[in-house]
């Protein structure tokens, strides 16, 4: 395969101008064929993208054309297919805005392909490249990364050899569609994990909820025959065969006592079942939840020791944005669907739902003489104002029992809306309270004092 163009450069240094904004996004997983999922995902962003009426600079930040899990089918396709995406991107470079692509592991495939790489600067406008410095009117940067060079099982070597292909391409061809189809009534959803690391307690979620809840409806239905058609029988045969009474009263206390071994039994498997879920989910492999971005972290200290005033990256699907030192770190999140733990009552494993996330980052440089006290927007350093915004759309796929354990299904607005800012604040997340149901309220009044800002 010829090499891309000279333009797929190592870092591209991108100029903000002063009371421009950035909006920032990654991990759509665009796939070949458009689905209910990639179609909100495009209406949402195109919609947001469209609605700006102003300079505007789009980072695409990895991971938008899904290359790695459709390997026989060429990049055009996946523009065709949302061509409404493509369209709002193309007029932003028409206003006289910029986009700028910086590429990930699922897409890496740009980095060498030039036929790929041709197709999507053509169709979107964009500037692509491994890494963007983001230059404020200032001379501040923000540094744009994807985040897989700083995942092990996900970096690349030489990201322009197409024979570099690191454990996580494995993973995603050859090991999730096998694991999926092995298990297809009940492992669906596993390549859409949010923490792939937390595979084992996935597998143990599924093994109590899917196929060990599923046999067990004999437990229920014993006591319920009992209640319904025998001991109401008993009751006219002793008023029938008054000399039964004896045989007929042993029968009932045999009877409650077998309720009272079923309820045993029942207590039994769910501990068992909680004890076998806990056991499994301890050989996680790796960090879980927001633990994922403990790298970009560092990451981001490490830049913004060096004079940077933040880091973007995605990645990991888990979004945030967090001061750090007299700068930040934000994560994108994604605009796909993800499975991922939720809470659940009375201390039961808990369940994985499939829910589509919606998030990206925007920032605002800083107007020209906007130096008075008391504007609209806080400027740290004289520089920017950053924004977290994020949503959940629950998805179909969960069985009605796990639904009705999972004590907070959709802890999330399911329309856009900010929950994060930096300078000003507030964190996310904030205690992991993504997944606790006894933090909502105070969730939401967060996100509505944000809105109210904005």
């Amino acid at each position: 395969m010829a090499s891309p163009r000279p333009d797929v450069t190592d870092r591209l240094d991108i100029p903000i101008a002063a009371g421009s904004r950035v909006i920032a996004i990654s991990d759509l997983h665009l796939p070949p064929e458009r689905t209910t999922v990639s179609g909100r995902t495009c209406e949402v962003l195109a919609r947001t993208i469209s609605a700006e009426p102003g300079p505007l600079t789009v980072v695409l930040a990895g991971d938008i054309v899904e290359m790695l899990a459709y390997p026989g089918r060429a990049a055009s396709d996946v523009l065709d297919a949302h061509d409404d995406f493509c369209h709002a991107l193309a007029m932003v470079t028409e206003r006289g805005g910029q986009v700028v692509y910086t590429v990930g592991n699922h897409d890496g495939d740009l980095a060498w392909d030039l036929k790929a790489a041709t197709a999507v600067r053509e169709v979107t406008g964009a500037k692509l490249c491994l890494a963007a410095d983001l230059v404020l009117p200032d001379g501040k940067k923000i540094r744009v990364e994807h985040g897989h060079q700083i995942d092990p099982y996900n970096c690349f070597h030489d990201p322009r050899n197409p024979l570099d292909t690191p454990l996580g391409h494995h993973i995603v061809r050859e090991v999730i569609p096998k694991i999926e189809w092995i298990g297809r009534d009940w492992l669906t959803g596993a390549h859409e994990m949010a923490d792939p690391a937390d595979f084992p307690s996935f597998l143990a979620s599924r093994l109590v909820y899917r196929k060990l809840a599923r046999h067990l409806w004999w437990v229920a239905l014993i006591p319920i025959v009992l209640f319904a058609l025998i001991l109401p029988e008993l009751g006219r045969v002793r008023d029938r065969y008054p000399d039964a009474g004896r045989w007929l009263h042993d029968v009932e206390i045999l009877a409650y006592g077998a309720l009272v071994d079923i309820g045993i039994i029942a207590l039994v498997i769910a501990i068992v079942s909680r004890r076998a879920w806990t056991s499994i989910s301890a050989l996680a492999l790796s960090q879980r939840g927001y633990g994922q971005n403990t790298a970009a972290r560092e990451r981001a200290d490490e830049l913004i020791a060096g004079g940077y005033l933040g880091f973007l990256s995605g990645h990991t699907h888990h979004p945030e944005l967090h001061a750090h030192g007299d700068g930040f770190y934000g994560n994108t999140g994604s605009c796909t669907s993800v499975v991922e733990a939720i809470e659940t009552i009375y201390g039961m494993p808990p369940v994985y739902l499939r829910t589509q996330q919606l998030s990206w980052l925007e920032i605002v440089a800083k107007p020209v003489g906007d130096d008075e006290p008391g504007s609209e927007l806080v400027y740290a350093s004289g520089s920017c104002h950053a924004r977290l915004k994020s949503a959940r759309v629950e998805l179909p796929g969960a069985t009605r029992f796990e639904r009705a354990l999972a004590s907070a299904r959709n802890p999330h607005s399911t329309a856009p809306r900010s929950v994060a800012a930096w300078p000003e604040g507030p964190d996310w997340p904030q205690e992991e309270r993504h997944a606790k149901h006894r933090h909502l309220k105070k969730a939401a009044s967060i996100a509505g004092a944000i809105d109210c800002q904005g």
